[in-house]
């Protein structure tokens, strides 16, 4: 399934953004369950939640959702290891302007 996401870039702009995107992904961690069943249904409800998302055109939205639900996976993360969330994840406003730098002078194709 993994191996399908990438493909499906294939031939595009996005191609080198998504190829190799899963390659340190452990499916058969686990951390996911205790069996291979239990591992694939955490997998399908992970998957099928995110397709789920409402989402729209990127062009469209003024949120970026993804983005919060990685700031906030990772809060918890880093709350349940004891620590606080800055030591896990670059605040929006910080990668904006590292975004904005690395593409300085440079034009979009």
């Amino acid at each position: 399934m993994f191996r399908n996401i990438e493909s499906s870039a294939q031939g595009h702009d996005s191609e080198d953004d998504l190829k190799g995107l899963f390659d340190d992904l452990d499916v058969n961690s686990n951390k996911l369950g205790g069996t291979v069943e239990k591992r694939n249904a955490k997998l399908v409800k992970l998957l099928n939640s995110v397709g789920e998302m409402k989402l729209g055109d990127y062009q469209d939205n003024t949120i970026d959702a993804f983005g919060d639900a990685y700031e906030y996976l990772m809060g918890m993360y880093a709350s349940n290891a004891g620590k606080s969330g800055g030591e896990y994840y670059t605040p929006q406003e910080v990668s904006e302007l590292l975004t904005r730098i690395a593409v300085l002078g440079k034009k979009c194709k």
